[in-house]
C-alpha cells in the first residue's frame, strides 16, 4: 500500500513539473540578470499570462513601482522560449504613458528611464493580439545623478 501511494505521489508530482517545464522562471531571472549589465539590481517581475476562454486575450499584469528622481533606470525582460509572441512592457505615470520597449514596430528587450520625480509608476506587461506566455523582467538602477548634474 505504501508503495502504492508514494508512486502515485511520484506521478502526480512529476505531472506538475511538466506543466510548468514550459516556463522555467529561475532560468528566466538568471538570463535577465545576465543582460541587467552594471546595474544596481532592485527587482524582479513575473509575468505569466495565459488566453481567456471567454474572450480570447490574455490580459496585463499591472506592478506598482516607486522610482525616485535624480536616477536613471533600466528595465529589462526575458521572454519564455515557448512564447509565440514577445511580451509587451510598458512604464506608466498615472494614464500617461512614459516609455515602453516597442517603438517603431519592433519589441526591444529592455529600456531606459530617468526619472523626475519620486513617485509610484505602474509597470504594465502584456501579448499582442491575446497571445498567452511568460517572461522576467528585472529592474535596476543604473545612475544617480547629483543636484544640478543632468539638468536637476
Amino acid at each position: 500500500m505504501r508503495k502504492l501511494i508514494f508512486t502515485l505521489l511520484l506521478l502526480v508530482g512529476v505531472g506538475f513539473s511538466g506543466a510548468y517545464a514550459q516556463c522555467n522562471h529561475e532560468a528566466l531571472l538568471k538570463d535577465a540578470l545576465t543582460q541587467m549589465g552594471d546595474g544596481q539590481y532592485i527587482k524582479d517581475f513575473i509575468v505569466d499570462l495565459k488566453n481567456e476562454k471567454n474572450g480570447g486575450e490574455s490580459g496585463t499584469v499591472k506592478y506598482s513601482v516607486i522610482l525616485n528622481s535624480r536616477s536613471q533606470y533600466k528595465f529589462n525582460v526575458v521572454n519564455g522560449a515557448g512564447n509565440s509572441e514577445k511580451v509587451h512592457m510598458q512604464l506608466y505615470d498615472g494614464d500617461k504613458l512614459l516609455v515602453s520597449n516597442k517603438a517603431q514596430g519592433k519589441m526591444y528587450s529592455a529600456f531606459g528611464f530617468v526619472c523626475r520625480s519620486t513617485k509610484v509608476y505602474s509597470l504594465v506587461f502584456s501579448f499582442p493580439e491575446g497571445s498567452e506566455g511568460c517572461a522576467r523582467a528585472v529592474l535596476s538602477l543604473q545612475r544617480q545623478f547629483a543636484a544640478g548634474e543632468g539638468g536637476f
